[in-house]
């Protein structure tokens, strides 16, 4: 099932900001915590770093301050094998690094977190900031989630403006429809979605978002049929979690292509370390493993959910493995010796 040389032919190219995270230790509240761990952040960046995990050459495009901050969320990029030489660099006058503090929960307490990311060097661009015509060359996908045109005006122009690069250079988009309420109204994000969300080709989405932003209804497989019927998207990957407590969750996933054949995994139990990033530690298995083989949406699914069991596992947003190991997590028999 592993994808070999095949990967390593491919680069992806993804588009968002780049933040920096503080958690309180041992789940102190953030009002009276004495010290903060660091961690780098971002749901395209960390969609990056699991293809890299996999062996697929991911680029990052962003803009960031040129200040010991911005230094210190490319070196942790580089670190996790992105390549980060599209990254824009700008005076601390046209822009800060974008900060998030997140308070970790633990039943009953939900967990909570606080931006501080107003006035960003990536929330301050201007439309045309970046030659994507010139980025798309030679590469064979881009991946945007909807957190980065509601960063700003000039963000969503500029979310546009790539995918319709990509569009015309052939690149096949995968788009996360991912709504953060904090960043802007329900209204602005379905403005936008319906407008860059038929550009894409492979759609991320819960059944919940289809239904906010499209009207979409019935059970999963009539959700998908419907997205690529109303949409014009080529695939429609649905993902869903069940969590009974802080620390306990299950995950399942579907896709369905033009085969028109329904893909879908068992559910997975997991035994949660920190969430935060594991939507796009699925999105990163999911291309990597659509692009070796874009008629085997099965293997996509199965090796995405196992990009976010793994990440589930393990603090910060980040996902750290090897492709042996995310592999072995993604077939049938693993599943039944890691739950025993």
């Amino acid at each position: 099932m592993s994808g070999g040389d095949r990967a390593n032919t491919d680069r992806v190219i993804t588009f968002g900001e780049g933040m920096i995270r503080f958690t309180p230790p041992h789940h102190e509240r953030l009002e009276r915590t004495t010290s903060l761990n660091l961690s780098p952040g971002g749901a395209e960046l960390n969609t990056a770093v699991t293809l890299a995990c996999l062996g697929v050459r991911a680029a990052w495009v962003s803009r960031l301050p040129d200040t010991p901050l911005g230094r210190y969320l490319t070196r942790q990029a580089s670190f996790h094998g992105v390549d980060v030489s599209l990254v824009q660099w700008v005076s601390e006058r046209e822009g800060r690094t974008g900060l998030y503090f997140l308070e970790e929960g633990t039943d009953p307490r939900p967990s909570s977190v606080t931006y501080d990311r107003a006035g960003t060097a990536i929330a301050r661009i201007e439309p045309g900031a970046f030659d994507w015509p010139t980025i798309f060359q030679g590469a064979t996908a881009f991946h945007i989630s909807g957190i980065t045109p509601a960063l700003s005006a000039g963000c969503r122009a500029e979310t546009v403006a790539a995918i319709r690069a990509a569009n015309a250079a052939g690149v096949p988009v995968f788009f996360d429809l991912n709504y953060r309420s904090k960043l802007w109204s329900l209204e602005e994000a379905k403005a936008c979605f319906a407008e860059v969300v038929p550009m894409a080709d492979v759609l991320f989405a819960a059944r919940d978002s289809l239904r906010t932003f499209f009207g979409l209804e019935g059970n999963d497989e009539e959700m998908m049929r419907a997205a690529r019927r109303q949409l014009g998207i080529s695939v429609c990957v649905l993902t869903e979690k069940d969590a009974d407590t802080s620390r306990s969750l299950r995950l399942r996933a579907h896709a369905l292509g033009p085969s028109e054949q329904v893909a879908t995994t068992e559910w997975r139990s997991i035994e949660v370390v920190d969430r935060l990033g594991g939507g796009d530690a699925f999105a990163g298995g999911f291309i990597a493993a659509y692009l070796e083989n874009p008629e085997n949406l099965n293997w996509a699914v199965n090796l995405g959910l196992a990009a976010s069991a793994l990440k589930h596992t393990m603090p910060g947003d980040f996902l750290c493995a090897t492709r042996a190991e995310i592999e072995f997590a993604a077939r049938t028999d693993a599943v039944a010796v890691l739950q025993r």
